[in-house]
């Protein structure tokens, strides 16, 4: 055969392509290979897994970049070359997420209404008052039936007062507001409030002025002097019983105000007494043998106690200072100061 006959030319299947080998882009014409993205490895257009390492390949393979064509010579050169069309836009890499934000705090939660203040603390009892004195009802046998403490600046005494003063509402006696105790200063003094039956303080011996009212036993007595003489309507004079020179006396008071018995006194001491004495009250249980004395004096009078078992009292007019150890008279109730 002659060298110019030629070979019949026998179709060329293509060739597989061999693991660990780099496929030619001849191999697959018409169809860009396909670029494992997980080796690089260039495989054919029809590949659904890489020959390489088997990774699953996409449905298109990024572009191989041709090698760069030879410039062609001739009038064909003369030509512009045509524009290229413009590569396919590709999808711009997918935005990269956010970074998270930090998370806030949640906010403290709200107080409860009955926690948002602290409770206050439970107010602290008032201190008890100081006791300042002492009153102490003192009944007939001499025993303490009551005791009233007096922690005020003022504390009345009565029927009708409230708690925590001198009631003394089982006695006919004493007035609905009967007296008042009051303190000037550390002084004490008791007012009488102008009732009937008045408060007598308890004596040893003391002044008298005229119209002065004295509690001894039972008895009530005012001591005066004698009333002047009344004029004359006659030349003639008025006869009587000689007079022995009496100046003052000793009226007796009833119950209902009425006057009793009238004793008149002598200059000089005048004896009170049960039985006997210039003024005597036989059928007073309460009234002692030798009880007291009226002195009458150049105008003046006195009254002494002598000792007596009941004692002698004298009506406070207006107000009087009382100590420890005094003791009034209202009604038929004794009352004795005593120290707080």
């Amino acid at each position: 055969m002659s060298e110019d006959e030629s070979l019949p030319t026998i179709a060329q299947k293509p060739l597989a392509a061999v693991p660990g080998k780099v496929s030619s882009p001849r191999l697959a014409q018409g169809a860009p290979p396909k670029q494992c993205p997980n080796c690089m490895t260039l495989n054919a257009a029809t590949f659904k897994f890489c020959a390489r390492c088997g990774t699953p390949l996409g449905a298109t393979a990024a572009p191989v970049s041709a090698p760069p064509a030879a410039k062609p010579t001739g009038p064909a050169a003369a030509k512009p070359p045509a524009p290229a069309k413009p590569a396919a836009k590709t999808a711009p890499p997918p935005a990269k997420p956010p970074a998270a934000a930090r998370p806030v705090p949640p906010p403290p939660p709200k107080p409860i209404a009955s926690q948002a203040r602290p409770p206050a603390p439970p107010a602290k009892p008032a201190p008890p008052a100081r006791p300042r004195a002492r009153v102490s009802a003192i009944a007939r046998d001499g025993s303490r039936s009551a005791d009233f403490v007096l922690t005020k600046d003022e504390t009345r005494v009565g029927r009708d007062v409230e708690a925590g003063e001198v009631k003394l509402d089982k006695d006919p006696f004493i007035a609905p507001l009967h007296a008042v105790f009051r303190f000037e200063g550390p002084q004490l003094v008791v007012q009488d409030l102008g009732t009937a039956n008045g408060v007598f303080l308890w004596l040893k011996e003391r002044t008298l002025e005229s119209g002065d009212e004295l509690r001894i036993g039972r008895q009530r007595l005012r001591v005066e002097w004698m009333p002047e003489e009344p004029e004359q309507l006659a030349d003639q004079p008025v006869w009587g019983s000689p007079n022995p020179g009496y100046t003052a006396r000793v009226v007796q008071l009833l119950e209902g105000g009425g006057e009793g018995d009238v004793y008149p006194l002598k200059p000089g001491e005048n004896l009170v007494g049960r039985g006997t004495g210039d003024v005597s009250f036989a059928n007073d249980g309460y009234v002692s043998s030798k009880h007291a004395t009226i002195t009458v004096g150049e105008g003046s009078l006195a009254v002494k106690d002598l000792g007596s078992a009941n004692g002698t009292f004298i009506r406070v007019n207006g107000q009087a200072a009382v100590a420890s150890g005094d003791l009034l008279l209202l009604g038929e109730q004794i009352l004795r100061i005593d120290p707080a």
